[in-house]
C-alpha cells in the first residue's frame, strides 16, 4: 500500500543501519576513506532496496489494484494514462520512495556516527506503529478487492482479499516473497558483517 511502502523505504534504510551499527561506528572512527567507504555502502543498499524492491513491488500492486494499493482514498489512481496530473502518481510514487530511502539513511546515519544512536530505534519503530495505525484506521479497506466506486459505493459487491479476485492474491504473495526474501538476504548480510567486526 502507498500508506506503507513510502515510509517502509524510510524505515528500512534506519533499520538496516541499527543492524549495521557495529560496523559503522567501527569504521567511521577509523578515518575519512574508511568513513566514506561504509556510508557509501550502507546508502547504496537502501536506495537499491528502495528503488529495486519496494518501488516495483508497490507499482506492481499499484498498476493492477489501484484501489487496495491506495485504501481507496482517491479514484485519481485508477485513470492515470488520460490526464498529465494522474499519470505523474507513478514517477511521483517511486521519487518517494527513494528519497525516504535515502533521508532515512542520512538521518540515521549522522546520529550513529554523532554519538546520537538512541534516536535511531525509536524512530523507525515509532513511524512503524504509525504506519500500522493508519492502515488498521482504514479498516475493512485492506480486506476488501475492488474499485474506488465499489469501496464508496457498494461493498457488498466486493470480493475478499483472500478470495482471490483478480488473482490478488496470486499477484500479493509473489510480492510478499520477493520483498521478504530481498529484505532477509540484506538482514542476514550485514548481519553477518556485523558480526565479524
Amino acid at each position: 500500500m502507498v500508506q506503507i511502502d513510502i515510509p517502509a523505504a524510510f524505515i528500512a534504510s534506519q533499520f538496516f543501519l541499527d543492524i549495521g551499527r557495529k560496523i559503522i561506528k567501527k569504521e567511521a572512527s577509523e578515518g575519512i576513506e574508511t568513513q566514506q567507504s561504509v556510508y557509501y555502502k550502507f546508502l547504496f543498499r537502501s536506495v537499491f532496496f528502495a528503488g529495486f524492491v519496494i518501488a516495483p513491488a508497490g507499482i506492481y500492486l499499484l498498476v493492477g489494484w489501484p484501489g487496495w494499493e491506495q485504501l481507496y482514498w482517491t479514484e485519481r489512481v485508477e485513470k492515470p494514462i488520460f490526464n498529465l496530473y494522474n499519470a505523474m502518481i507513478y514517477p511521483l510514487f517511486i521519487m518517494a520512495i527513494v528519497l525516504c530511502s535515502y533521508l532515512g539513511h542520512i538521518i540515521g546515519y549522522r546520529w550513529l556516527v554523532t554519538g546520537k544512536e538512541r534516536y535511531l530505534r525509536p524512530t523507525y519503530i515509532g513511524l512503524l506503529v504509525l504506519v500500522t495505525i493508519v492502515v488498521l484506521l482504514n479498516y475493512p479497506a485492506f480486506l476488501l478487492v475492488g474499485t474506488y466506486q465499489q469501496y464508496h459505493f457498494d461493498r457488498e459487491g466486493m470480493k475478499l482479499a483472500w478470495g482471490n479476485p483478480y488473482d490478488f492474491s496470486i499477484g500479493w504473495l509473489i510480492v510478499m516473497a520477493y520483498f521478504t526474501t530481498s529484505f532477509l538476504y540484506l538482514f542476514f548480510k550485514i548481519r553477518n558483517e556485523n558480526k565479524r567486526c
